[in-house]
C-alpha cells in the first residue's frame, strides 16, 4: 500500500518524473512528450491510464484496516486516476505490455489528443485503460465490438455505460476496439472519494489473466455503434481521428 500511497501524493508533474524512472526500471524505453508517456512493450496489448486529477495533492491519507478502504478526511482523495496508475505499475512486475500514461483527461482528453497526433498506431490487439468506479465494470463507451464485449466479460466483467475517457480518443483514431475497467474508487470528483483495495486487487488479477491469454486473443477492431452515443464521440469524429491517426503513420513512415 505504500506504494499507491505515495503515487496519490505526487504532482502530476511529479509523477510524470517518477514512472519514467519507473518504466526504465522495466527495462522499457520510456517516450516523454507533451500530453503523455509512451512506452511500448513485448505483450500485443496497450494499458492506459491519466496522471492527472481534480484535487490538489492530499495533505494526508487515512486507512480503514477494517473495511480495507483508503479516503482522505480532510478532502479529495484523487484515486481517479492513481488507482488506474497504480494498476498499471503493479502488472508490469510480471508482463511488458505497451503503456500510455496521459495527461488532462480530467479536462476533455488532452492528453489522448495529442497522442494520437504524434505516434504511431501501436501493434496491440486491444486496448484497457484503467479509469472506472466500482468493482466490476466494463465501459466500452461508443465501441460497439461485440465479440470484445464477449470476451472481456468472459474474465468477470460486466458491462456498463459510462460518458468519456481516454480510450474514446485512441480507441476510434487507431481503429483498436478498447475497454475501461473498474480500479475500485468510488464518489470520484467528490471530497468524499475513496479506494476499495480488494476491488482494484480484483480488477488487476483478472487482468493478469488477460494477458496471461494474450496469444490465443484475436485482434478486435473499433466498431462504431451510433447507438451507444453519448455525444462525445460521433461516427464523423471518428473518421477525423482516423485520419488524423493515418497521417500521423505516414510521417512516420
Amino acid at each position: 500500500m505504500e506504494k499507491l500511497i505515495s503515487l496519490l501524493c505526487l504532482t502530476p508533474q511529479e509523477l510524470k518524473t517518477q514512472l519514467c524512472v519507473e518504466l526504465k526500471k522495466a527495462r522499457m524505453d520510456p517516450i516523454s512528450e507533451d500530453g503523455y508517456l509512451y512506452a511500448e512493450g513485448d505483450i500485443p496489448v496497450l494499458l492506459v491510464a491519466h496522471m492527472d486529477t481534480v484535487f490538489d495533492v492530499p495533505r494526508a491519507l487515512n486507512y480503514d484496516k477494517k473495511e480495507g478502504v483508503l479516503f482522505n478526511a480532510q478532502g479529495g482523495l484523487g484515486a481517479d486516476d492513481r488507482a488506474g496508475v497504480y494498476a498499471i505499475l503493479d502488472l508490469l512486475k510480471s508482463f511488458r505490455p505497451h503503456i500510455l500514461f496521459l495527461e488532462d483527461e480530467e479536462i476533455g482528453c488532452v492528453g489522448a489528443q495529442k497522442a494520437i497526433k504524434t505516434l504511431k498506431k501501436p501493434p496491440v490487439k486491444y486496448i484497457i485503460e484503467f479509469d472506472r468506479m466500482g468493482r466490476d465494470d466494463c465501459v466500452f463507451y461508443e465501441c460497439g465490438n461485440q465479440e470484445f464485449i464477449k470476451y472481456v466479460e468472459s474474465f468477470g466483467f460486466i458491462k456498463n455505460s459510462g460518458s468519456y475517457t481516454d480510450i474514446s480518443i485512441l480507441g476510434s483514431a487507431w481503429d483498436i476496439a478498447s475497454v475501461n475497467l473498474s480500479v475500485g474508487y468510488y464518489f470520484e470528483h467528490t471530497s468524499v472519494e475513496y479506494l476499495v483495495l480488494n476491488y482494484l486487487a480484483l480488477t488487476i488479477s483478472r487482468t493478469q489473466k488477460m494477458l496471461k491469454q494474450i496469444d490465443k486473443a484475436p485482434y478486435f477492431d473499433y466498431q462504431y455503434d451510433e447507438n451507444l452515443s453519448n455525444g462525445f464521440v460521433t461516427q464523423k469524429r471518428c473518421d477525423y481521428l482516423r485520419m488524423i491517426a493515418k497521417e500521423n503513420e505516414a510521417k512516420k513512415k
